[in-house]
């Protein structure tokens, strides 16, 4: 089959909605603007989306930056960007070598197969004059958000998140930055189960992929028309009663761990002459 990433990317359900209205969302957000270091002109953020932090950023400062640009693999996602946008892949940024005071790639590195992550590394070093700020889940346990193809039946992520990170992974990310700071931001949730409790929780989980997600083997998607959904409502509804009831009794019977959803990190040029 093709390029499923390619495909799924594309979906206007992602780009449609405006995740300044999601809480968390906005909060992400607005942690990423108060980690920019001050006397930034230029701005790249490779993976941009629908906009959502470069449309922000020059709503908030429409004079603080000479350049801000978004850059994004998806035209579907590029139809919302408000700034100067351009259609282009982590893997082969259009720009001459130090070409931005400030390259941003918010929620992007998760999705990246590993060729394209460690091109994708080496690219956002070799644009970035400065610092670098990415944003990335904090400690996903991917297991966890797996799916299952009721065609093909293989488990995959319905969100194309393909590694982890944790503050350790954060520390060496790039070879010619140094990291200046890695916190934690958003909400509080709780770690994933063990193993034993996530088979379980898999058991009692709803069958079906949602909508948007697209298996990568053998490319089913059920766009809402699966018969599974309208066959088994009732199956459903019982398993989303139990997954409730079980998550709540998780909570009271193991205390677990607790971490906010994503890691925020800043990176300055190692050689930079302060």
């Amino acid at each position: 089959m093709g390029d499923y990433r390619k495909k799924y990317y594309e979906q206007s359900a992602f780009w449609d909605k405006n995740y300044l209205e999601i809480p968390a969302e906005k909060k992400r957000i607005e942690e990423t603007i108060k980690a920019i270091p001050p006397n930034m002109h230029s701005v790249l953020d490779v993976g941009c989306g629908n906009g959502c932090f470069v449309n922000t950023l020059v709503s908030i400062f429409p004079d603080r930056f000479d350049r801000v640009i978004g850059l994004d693999r998806s035209h579907e996602a590029l139809k919302h960007v408000k700034t100067e946008k351009l259609n282009g892949n982590i893997t082969d940024l259009p720009f001459e070598d130090e070409s931005f005071d400030l390259v941003t790639s918010l929620e992007v590195l998760e999705h990246l197969p590993q060729e394209d992550f460690k091109r994708g590394i080496s690219e956002l070093q070799r644009v970035s004059k400065k610092y670098i700020i990415t944003t990335v889940p904090n400690n996903e346990n991917l297991a966890d958000s797996l799916v299952r193809c009721p065609k093909c039946y293989c488990w995959f992520s319905a969100w194309c998140h393909m590694r982890s990170f944790n503050k350790n992974t954060l520390q060496n990310l790039f070879e010619n930055f140094k990291l200046i700071e890695a916190k934690e931001i958003g909400h509080v949730e709780r770690l994933a189960f063990n193993r034993k409790l996530l088979i379980l929780y898999r058991f009692f989980r709803k069958p079906v992929p949602p909508e948007t997600a697209i298996c990568p083997q053998c490319g089913y998607q059920n766009n809402g028309k699966s018969k599974n959904l309208k066959n088994n409502k009732n199956s459903i509804d019982f398993r989303s009663s139990i997954l409730s009831v079980f998550k709540r009794l998780v909570k009271l019977i193991l205390p677990g761990k607790k971490r906010r959803r994503w890691l925020l990190a800043l990176y300055e040029k190692a050689d930079r002459q302060i």
